[in-house]
């Protein structure tokens, strides 16, 4: 069964290192059956160090912006563009260095090894476009999104949609884990 997250009822709380804000969209708990997986947005206000997740990959992804290279121990750099999912062990101190002013991200942590996906598509007005069967969640980043018969806003989010049909005009990111 599908449940909407709004925006509005998102709460901020600091990062784990206390460098930044994040706020929670959705988590599951590692069981026996599963990874276990958090999924939040998280302000960039400036140049930080990003807090670590023992055993976690991570996939962030910018929402708008100049930009961002993150910084990695003992890998090279890895610039990161708006709305291009970037994906990086979240266990290795990692420290962000903005190209500009604030910006917000999208971050989707599973357990290491697990498979997980983030596709952004840009759906025009008038047109639709499918998530997957194993589609996790639908996060509207910009515009306004139709999911089955539920109107996401920007930084609304659905969770466990499966396999349906999204109506633009609107910016979808879809998450499969």
């Amino acid at each position: 069964m599908h449940r909407i997250i709004r925006a509005a009822d998102l709460q901020p709380r600091p990062w784990p290192n206390g460098l930044g804000i994040t706020r929670d969209i959705a988590a599951q708990e590692a069981g026996a059956e599963n990874p276990g997986w958090l999924i939040t947005v998280a302000d960039l206000a400036g140049d930080a160090a990003f807090s670590h997740f023992p055993r976690t990959d991570r996939i962030f992804t910018l929402l708008g912006g100049a930009g961002v290279t993150l910084e990695l121990d003992g890998h090279p750099p890895l610039p990161c563009l708006p709305w291009v999912p970037a994906s990086f062990p979240g266990d290795v101190p990692t420290f962000c260095r903005m190209a500009g002013g604030a910006a917000r991200a999208f971050n989707v942590m599973t357990g290491r090894g697990h498979e997980a996906r983030v596709a952004v598509r840009s759906i025009a007005a008038g047109h639709t476009v499918r998530s997957t069967p194993r589609c996790t969640a639908i996060f509207c980043a910009e515009g306004s999104l139709t999911v089955g018969n539920e109107r996401l806003g920007a930084g609304d989010t659905m969770l466990h949609p499966g396999a349906t049909a999204i109506e633009g005009p609107g910016l979808a990111l879809m998450v499969d884990i």
